[in-house]
């Protein structure tokens, strides 16, 4: 088997961690550099313009650790890169909507699906054109949701603010009559409960992160075992940063430090599993 380097994943913050607990679950050993531009978030106001910036500059800190394949575990970050194609240096790109939006055919019985994402992600309308390439007879209603992502950025995914927002936000779903509904942001399987209560158990929800995931692993199915170390880079706070996403995933042995993204970052790796 052939050694490779480390997975790169970029993210606004917190939804992309839905992505890595997955990728974990199936490839404990893969190492991951993981960057969470928290200072930025969220993304889903920004131009597409914009957030494709913030993406390219990304790119560029991952390429520096030599990270491939890289995870783009931000709807949005999807958008902006299909309207202002970044430069990747030959590195695969790997983004959650194409998988998010196989999935949701699969899962769908009667071709009705709902997308929920930020406003940005919604009005690119590349969640609705990767699901009519899959299956043109399919019955896509969007519904762009800015107050979640703030939500769980700020720790408040269990909250009943989060439950009426999702609440609010499912309500176009039920009167089309979806039978399949597509978290279209990472951060929004965070909120998975509020999502099941609101739609009921006849709405199947899929979450891109599962697929994306999915697809990872295979590409790195030939991949020789590495230590499993994780690695965080964080534009905002990494002590918050951390603190959250120890309480939001399965994660917490692992996700007790994280590296301060400057112009002289210190990298910080953990090795604990």
């Amino acid at each position: 088997m052939n050694r490779v380097p480390p997975v790169g994943m970029l993210d606004s913050g917190l939804g992309g961690l839905s992505v890595l607990s997955e990728l974990r679950r199936l490839r404990p050993d893969l190492d991951i550099v993981y960057f969470a531009d928290t200072a930025r978030a969220p993304y889903g106001d920004r131009s597409l313009a914009q957030v494709a910036a913030y993406g390219q500059s990304i790119i560029d800190e991952l390429s520096e650790h030599d990270a491939r394949p890289l995870i783009v575990a931000s709807g949005t970050t999807c958008a902006a890169f299909e309207a202002f194609p970044p430069h990747a240096y030959g590195i695969p790109l790997v983004g959650v909507v194409e998988t998010g939006a196989a999935a949701a055919i699969a899962a769908s019985a009667h071709g009705r699906v709902g997308v929920i994402a930020t406003v940005a992600t919604i009005e690119s309308t590349i969640f609705e054109r990767a699901l009519a390439q899959a299956n043109p007879s399919v019955q896509v209603t969007s519904v762009g949701a800015p107050r979640l992502v703030p939500l769980v950025e700020a720790g408040a995914w269990a909250s009943d603010d989060a439950k009426a927002a999702v609440e609010e936000y499912c309500q176009a779903f039920r009167t089309a009559r979806c039978d399949v509904v597509v978290l279209g942001c990472t951060h929004f399987p965070h909120l998975r409960t509020w999502f099941a209560r609101s739609l009921g158990p006849d709405v199947a929800l899929v979450d891109p992160a599962v697929s994306c995931a999915q697809s990872v692993a295979t590409i790195c199915a030939d991949a020789s075992r590495r230590t499993g170390a994780l690695t965080f880079l964080v534009s905002g706070n990494p002590v918050t940063f951390a603190r959250l996403a120890g309480e939001l995933t399965p994660l917490s042995g692992a996700i007790t430090q994280a590296a301060k993204f400057s112009g002289e970052m210190e990298k910080v790796e953990d090795h604990h599993r």
